[in-house]
């Protein structure tokens, strides 16, 4: 009897570890900055940047964050500079193209109406384009390699989708 407590006690532990270990929510490696040393980086790196717009009541804000942006880490460490917006904050200030905004005014000059938002910038600082509302993996990794490849240069994001599924 004690023997299968012991092993029933075994059990349950490493199955405990197994969940641990595989959660993306304890699995995230990726190297968030503020907005400003963000977009320092990016220009002194040749990457583009990849602003998480979101805001403190936002569940869908708080999944991608747990679950989205760590499916994707290889590419958004190897490719992007990460940054993140409250869109809700009205008092930190921010360094845009010679402007001091506010982050809920620079969310508003890059469009976002809704969180959570992807807002991606050229290493430069030019904003490129953003997606609202809650985007799968699937969904937002073939946007991050147009971006990432600097096709959009040169060619739509539909060319270059069909370009890759000819590969």
């Amino acid at each position: 009897m004690q023997k299968q407590k012991n092993i029933l006690l075994i059990s349950l532990f490493g199955l405990l570890l197994t969940m641990l270990s595989v959660s993306p929510a304890y699995s995230q490696n990726l190297a968030w900055h503020s907005f400003d040393k963000a977009l320092a980086m990016a220009d002194t790196t040749s990457r583009h940047v990849l602003v998480d717009v979101s805001a403190p009541w936002c569940g869908w804000c708080r999944k991608m964050k747990k679950e989205v942006y760590p499916a994707l880490d290889g590419i958004l460490s190897d490719q992007f500079i990460l940054t993140r917006l409250n869109r809700d904050d009205n008092s930190t200030m921010h360094r845009y193209q010679g402007n001091r905004l506010t982050s809920i005014r620079l969310a508003q000059h890059f469009n976002v109406q809704e969180v959570p938002a992807v807002v991606l910038l050229s290493p430069k600082g030019a904003y490129l384009t953003h997606i609202g509302g809650f985007i799968e993996p699937d969904t937002l990794k073939p946007l991050l390699q147009y971006i990432a490849s600097n096709a959009y240069r040169h060619q739509s994001f539909e060319q270059f989708k069909t370009a890759q599924q000819k590969l």
